[in-house]
């Protein structure tokens, strides 16, 4: 029986052929078939990466994926796995008992002994195969039957399978050539496609903010009282100038209501904060930055005198989505103003402390380039 190819696929998708370049790393070919069978399918598989418009890349990190081809004996001959630490292949490949006593690594330039045990009988036999009756009749087995090639395409970053294509070969000659083509082929024409990444988003130089503010405060002076219902609105713009710091600015309205005897007001004030962040990356998933500033302070409605400066500390919590378009944000602050306050129709004066609660969601712009 001469060639013919037994080839398929373990995953289906719209066939065609992808326009980008890809890096590919070709593992050394494992197993063992005829003399430098494994040298030709290393050498056919890096030539029609080449031929096909792609790379071949010279190491596993710097690839997208990788190629690991596997020799086979269709007879099912128990053979045990031999992979070099290089990229080349050496001529001293042979048929190697997996049950072989004591087990044999043959290395190369390397020449060992073991024994195979066959109908009741006990055979001592070096590993180079020399004058080895048995391993005689074993690789004419394995020739007269043929041999299959394994080529099995992973992702480099997660090890998963993504395709497998089998060829069955007696000898490797112009005919194997053309079924190599097709076999990279195929794999390189049906690559899932997977939505580009979007990079890191801790990683961008602008950021955009949104947030719902819950602020309890505290009056302490000519007018006393804790105030839980505080409530408001925050937008930010955020630069990330450096890596491990960021300069925010922002608006935020928020309430403030006052109740003396008979008499009461409710005012927004408009908050203009800029702050200076410090950003910690934690794992792959979180961001934390401790921060400080201060803010402008206005009165909307005039009703009540806020003291204009205002100094705030505090600490935000990010945490990505899985799109990688910005992070979901907590934002605990402590508040206090420098001057004091005051309700001009009760004629008192009081200081402002604020402690802030934000819950909201940065969007990430302009990615960092590593």
């Amino acid at each position: 029986m001469l060639f013919f190819p037994v080839c398929f696929s373990l995953f289906g998708q719209t066939s065609g052929q992808t326009s980008e370049k890809l890096n590919i790393f070709v593992l050394p070919i494992a197993g063992y078939g005829r003399d430098k069978d494994n040298d030709y399918f290393f050498k056919q598989l890096a030539y029609e990466i080449f031929f096909q418009n792609h790379r071949v890349a010279d190491s596993r990190d710097s690839s997208k994926y990788i190629f690991k081809g596997t020799i086979e004996p269709v007879s099912g001959v128990p053979v045990k796995e031999q992979v070099p630490d290089h990229a080349g292949q050496t001529d001293n490949y042979n048929l190697i008992p997996e049950y072989a006593v004591p087990p044999v690594k043959n290395a190369p330039g390397r020449r060992e002994f073991f024994s195979v045990e066959k109908k009741d009988e006990i055979f001592f036999l070096d590993s180079t195969g020399d004058n080895n009756a048995l391993f005689s009749e074993i690789k004419a087995q394995a020739q007269e039957e043929g041999y299959y090639f394994i080529l099995e395409m992973l992702d480099s970053a997660t090890g998963d399978v993504i395709g497998s294509q089998k060829i069955l070969f007696s000898v490797t000659d112009d005919y194997v050539s053309k079924l190599v083509y097709f076999i990279v082929h195929n794999l390189l024409s049906n690559i899932p496609e997977t939505p580009p990444k979007r990079g890191d988003s801790r990683d961008r130089w602008m950021y955009f903010e949104t947030s719902a503010l819950w602020m309890p405060r505290i009056y302490y002076g000519g007018y006393e009282l804790i105030n839980l219902l505080g409530f408001g609105m925050k937008f930010g713009v955020e630069v990330r100038f450096l890596d491990f710091m960021s300069l925010g600015v922002g608006a935020q309205i928020t309430q403030e209501q006052i109740s003396v005897s008979d008499m009461s007001a409710a005012e927004l004030v408009l908050e203009l904060p800029v702050a200076i962040k410090y950003v910690l990356k934690i794992e792959n998933n979180y961001a934390l930055e401790p921060y400080g500033g201060a803010a402008l302070n206005y009165s909307i409605d005039k009703k009540i005198q806020i003291s204009e400066f205002s100094w705030f500390a505090g600490v935000q919590f990010g945490i990505k989505d899985k799109s990688e378009t910005g992070m979901f944000v907590i934002d605990p602050r402590f508040a206090m103003d420098l001057f004091n306050s005051v309700y001009p129709a009760g004629n008192i004066e009081y200081q402002r402390y604020s402690f802030q609660l934000g819950l909201g969601y940065k969007f990430g712009a302009f990615q960092k380039k590593r």
